[in-house]
């Protein structure tokens, strides 16, 4: 799947363009919305405004000037995203306990950012690896844990759609699947065909 309209693609892209030109959004952005609701132009677009909405309330464009954790490892190779995140080694009950929730969340929608700018100069959607060595399971049945994973997995599908090409998870201990099946709702069912 590439960043430019194929077939059909390009008359309901210019319908779409019509109907939201007053979110003055890239092409590219608006295929992403179009690609997420099947191309339904009423779904779509109610997405695509809400999710403009929300960057603006949370002002995520500050979000970019953010220092990054040590514990975040991206990189750009052959015109392929990868976002590798080390999840069983960074420490979320930890933080949530000591108050941190607002700057993970922080943490978790400027990593989204940065990739959706990545994938745009790409032209392709990435590849996320959630990399679990290291999860325990006291991490995978913290209920708090959970429900931040859920939540930002959550606001990716409604405001940063189609970025992730594959989601590849490696090193998962026999505690993950519980911890899996708590959010794995949030993701539409044909995200699984990927």
């Amino acid at each position: 799947m590439i960043y430019t309209p194929e077939g059909n693609e390009v008359a309901i892209l210019q319908q779409f363009k019509e109907a939201v030109v007053d979110l003055n959004q890239a092409d590219v952005v608006l295929l992403r919305f179009l690609r997420a609701r099947d191309y339904d132009l009423e779904n779509a677009e109610k997405m695509l405004r809400n999710a403009v909405k929300w960057r603006e309330e949370i002002g995520i464009d500050n979000y970019l000037q953010w220092e990054f954790p040590p514990y975040y490892q991206s990189c750009v190779r052959n015109l392929k995203f990868v976002c590798w995140l080390f999840v069983g080694k960074w420490p979320v009950k930890q933080l949530l306990e000591n108050g941190e929730t607002e700057q993970m969340l922080r943490y978790m929608y400027t990593i989204m950012e940065k990739s959706v700018i990545t994938t745009k100069e790409c032209g392709t959607p990435g590849y996320l690896i959630l990399d679990m060595d290291g999860l325990t399971y006291a991490q995978s049945t913290h209920i708090a844990s959970l429900k931040f994973a859920y939540n930002s997995f959550q606001k990716m599908e409604q405001c940063f759609p189609e970025i992730i090409k594959a989601l590849y998870i490696i090193n998962a201990p026999w505690i993950f699947t519980f911890a899996f099946n708590f959010v794995k709702g949030v993701f539409a069912k044909r995200r699984w065909k990927k």
